[in-house]
């Protein structure tokens, strides 16, 4: 099982499509986290830590209601973390369990949820600053301070050192998509990891 790990707008979705198109299945933990906010007893936790503010008018979280007020605040991501990240992590080992062939687990807090753990390697997607800027505007028409604030919420999510057990491998996204599938795909290549 191979971890695919990176910031927001990093580039992390086009790995994960090189890959499945390889045959690879991806697991994409953020889809995994919004049907499990759709879950009774989560969206029950959320409005009561969150108040009726990040409610939608048909019942449901209001993700972008609940991303504005959790992006701005650590404390208050960690704390929607604290009630959305155990129940991800248990959907996302029962998705492993139901399928065949060669897993990665795109996932932007991989380390932080601890899925590392599940992984034989980890890649790091990383691309430079302004490009991620420039890609949070035009893909998800966030203003330069939102998308600021979404970027600095992940700090530290792919560090250069760290205490893991698994071996975590970096590519950079600064010299366009195309580049960025070759040098994933040649890396896997080149360290055995099922390509």
């Amino acid at each position: 099982m191979l971890g695919l790990a990176g910031g927001y707008c990093s580039g992390k979705d086009v790995v994960a499509a090189a890959l499945a198109e390889r045959g690879w299945r991806v697991i994409d933990v953020d889809r995994v986290g919004h049907r499990v906010l759709r879950e009774p007893e989560v969206r029950a936790r959320v409005f009561a830590r969150f108040g009726t503010a990040v409610r939608g008018g048909d019942g449901e979280v209001d993700r972008a209601a609940l991303g504005r007020r959790v992006f701005r605040d650590r404390r208050e991501l960690a704390a929607l973390e604290g009630i959305v990240h155990p129940v991800m992590v248990q959907r996302v080992r029962e998705e492993l369990a139901g399928g065949p062939g060669p897993a990665v687990l795109n996932a932007a807090v991989l380390f932080r949820m601890g899925l590392d753990r599940l992984c034989s390697a980890v890649l790091c997607v990383r691309a430079p600053l302004w490009a991620r800027l420039a890609r949070a505007r035009r893909r998800d028409g966030l203003p330069l301070a939102q998308g600021l604030r979404r970027i600095a919420s992940q700090r530290g999510i792919c560090p250069q050192l760290r205490a893991s057990s698994v071996d975590t491998y970096y590519v950079d996204n600064n010299r366009g998509l195309d580049a960025l599938r070759e040098r994933t795909l040649r890396l896997l290549r080149e360290k055995g990891l099922g390509i």
